[in-house]
């Protein structure tokens, strides 16, 4: 099981290991399913979304991580499951495009998805796939509220985040209410893997090379008419919850 463990006194990350071989039967059935699935089920798939976008000629707007719902019929997704217009794919290794060939990169309530110290990859693959000029726009729970829950603070936030959560879950408001949601918030029942806030995103995406970094909330943007993205279509309370950053592949862009 690959999971961050204490570094040397000397370390300065978390020591997030690579892929070892410490149970040689689990690796190499999982060797075995990871070559079957990069040759059969991933090409497969690679050939089909790029037969699809020929056939649509236009911007390429990727939603990373999009689950079984695109924003419109303009976008196609990446996910581990498969729906219209949202293509099966990995997304621990590199996107299935070419350098400088995406025009828009939407990845809403997916980096939290991956260990911290993977985070920095992430945003290299963005950039890596957009091109000069091209848009990524990123949202993830705001870490912040977190703190406040835990610290028990009262503000609009921290009322609308406990309010939603009771609505969508149906749980019964006791005084242990505000540390629940903050589990939630955190884990997503063991989904999530890190907690980030705005100023992370910022300094993520500043190193991977983006520019003209913008912040807002999830029901603004900068670089669209209409803000992309299924999160409010599926919780119209949530505006408040996640952290929104939008930035810019430099039109000359380093390799």
């Amino acid at each position: 099981m690959r999971t961050p463990v204490f570094r040397n006194p000397d370390k300065t990350d978390w020591g997030l290991p690579p892929f070892t071989d410490a149970d040689i039967w689990r690796d190499l059935w999982d060797a075995v399913r990871a070559v079957f699935h990069h040759l059969v089920v991933q090409s497969a798939e690679t050939r089909r979304l790029h037969k699809d976008l020929r056939r649509s000629p236009g911007p390429i707007r990727v939603s990373v991580g999009s689950g079984r719902t695109v924003p419109d019929a303009g976008w196609v997704g990446l996910d581990f499951r498969k729906g219209p217009r949202v293509y099966r794919c990995d997304l621990r290794k590199p996107l299935p495009f070419g350098e400088g060939t995406v025009d828009v990169v939407l990845a809403e309530h997916i980096v939290e998805h991956f260990w911290f110290d993977d985070i920095p990859a992430v945003f290299d693959e963005f950039f890596r796939i957009l091109r000069p000029g091209g848009i990524v726009r990123i949202v993830c729970p705001d870490a912040l509220i977190v703190c406040d829950l835990l610290q028990g603070k009262e503000n609009e936030r921290t009322e609308l985040q406990k309010r939603m959560d009771a609505r969508m879950h149906r749980w019964r408001p006791t005084e242990a209410t505000p540390l629940r949601v903050a589990n939630r918030m955190a884990y997503e029942f063991g989904n999530h893997k890190s907690l980030l806030t705005e100023q992370a995103l910022v300094d993520f995406a500043a190193d991977a090379g983006f520019v003209d970094i913008e912040t807002m909330t999830i029901d603004k943007s900068v670089y669209f008419a209409t803000p992309p993205g299924t999160h409010l279509a599926r919780y119209p309370d949530g505006v408040l919850e996640a952290v929104v950053i939008e930035a810019v592949r430099p039109p000359s862009a380093p390799n």
